[in-house]
């Protein structure tokens, strides 16, 4: 069998126990039904390890045992597969427009997908309920919810739960959203800026899995980024690794709210483009409307499309220069409406950065769409569950959740 790059190695780290589960997990999920012996040669642990690991499992009855249908001389290996009727994870995401909620079992497959219209100017108690309500909806009551996983606009603090002070996103300050989903919901909580944790989901399932480093861009209302360096989501010191939409492209340009000028945000956000097209008299209002101008020949829409791609293909060129992802994967309201953006970026960036690394990269477009950041949630979610790290903030001073104790976890209020 040839193995994965997708499936994590074992690490010496202290907690060589979770990284162990997290990788068994993860080859799981990829390679279901599999042999032991499978496991084995797909993430390069000993028997000895693997053996432990599926006990492990088995103890906590995430795993179903039956015998291979293959027809061969002398005993059948026993296959292993996920117990997907275990328990249930949601992962949430909260946009400027819209909340998302998934419910994904432990494999990290979408049971239910239920969406609302968002508007983060209403008041706090009124967005947390509906937060809440959408949660509720895709919620199977008759399992454990063993988790669950949330992508907000940045900055964020993910040690503590809090959402900070999003740009354009009314007036939350220091929200304790983790803490206050965990209580209401009896189920440990993690929170994360909303790139980095699509970011992860394309990691996980969709365009990374087979890649290391991986850079994902959202383009739509803001431009982030999250930055994934062996296999892990990259912060940086403050948590703001991936603000890539306030670095500076024109030292001329617009004032952004930041406080600088020029930078990506001001000029290829969803925003930024559609204020473009009025101040060019174009009647749309909207992405698909600017898209189907352009596809009619319009110049004022195709000189609007190529600015913002040269303006794109700067960027990217500089990420390339700064971080060598072996792949870009670009998501985002932007890139769904416009569907030849992506490899028309693509080209503009070969020969622009390093040879050898423009050679090499690849940009492709989000396999997840508009499911990336909950997805992404939902893999925060189950990765810090098999870690065992502690899922409720700080100030609840409560002791750290191990993956047996998560597991037992059912109550749902």
């Amino acid at each position: 069998m040839t193995r994965s790059r997708s499936v994590r190695k074992g690490r010496s780290l202290p907690d060589t126990r979770a990284e162990n589960l997290s990788v068994v997990l993860e080859a799981l999920r990829k390679l279901q039904p599999v042999s032991r012996s499978g496991l084995a040669a797909a993430t390069d642990l000993t028997a000895a390890t693997i053996t432990h690991m599926v006990d492990e499992l088995h103890a906590s009855d995430l795993l179903i045992e039956s015998p291979s249908d293959a027809r061969q001389v002398g005993r059948r290996p026993t296959l292993l597969r996920l117990n997907n009727a275990r328990g249930q994870i949601v992962g949430l995401e909260i946009s400027r427009s819209e909340v998302r909620a998934i419910r994904t079992n432990f494999g990290g497959e979408v049971l239910a997908v239920a969406a609302q219209a968002f508007r983060p100017q209403l008041p706090l108690d009124d967005n947390l309920r509906r937060l809440t309500d959408v949660v509720r909806f895709v919620i199977d009551p008759e399992l454990p919810l063993l988790g669950i996983g949330v992508g907000v606009p940045g900055p964020v603090d993910s040690t503590r739960g809090l959402v900070l002070e999003p740009p354009n996103f009314g007036g939350w300050r220091h929200v304790p959203l983790a803490e206050f989903l965990q209580s209401h919901f009896a189920a440990p909580c993690w929170l994360d800026d909303d790139a980095k944790a699509a970011a992860l989901g394309e990691r996980w399932y969709g365009a990374g899995q087979q890649v290391g480093t991986l850079l994902f861009l959202s383009l739509r209302s803001g431009v982030g980024a999250g930055l994934i360096v062996g296999d892990r989501v990259y912060r940086g010191a403050h948590e703001l690794a991936g603000e890539i939409g306030h670095t500076t492209i024109d030292i001329n340009g617009p004032l952004c709210e930041c406080g600088n000028r020029g930078c990506v945000e001001t000029l290829v956000s969803v925003p930024a483009i559609l204020a473009d097209a009025r101040r060019e008299g174009l009647a749309v209002h909207d992405l698909q409307g600017l898209h189907q101008l352009a596809e009619a020949g319009e110049v004022g829409a195709l000189t609007i499309k190529e600015r913002v791609s040269v303006y794109l293909a700067a960027t990217l060129v500089n990420a390339v220069n700064h971080y060598d992802p072996a792949l870009i994967v670009l998501g985002g309201s932007l890139v769904r409406a416009w569907p030849e953006l992506t490899e028309d970026v693509a080209h503009k960036v070969k020969g622009r950065s390093f040879g050898f690394l423009s050679k090499d990269v690849r940009i492709v477009q989000s396999l997840l769409g508009e499911n990336a950041t909950s997805l992404g949630a939902a893999a925060l979610a189950i990765g810090e569950l098999l870690h065992g790290g502690d899922p409720r903030p700080a100030s609840l001073n409560r002791q750290p959740a191990r993956l047996g104790a998560a597991l037992d976890t059912s109550a749902i209020t």
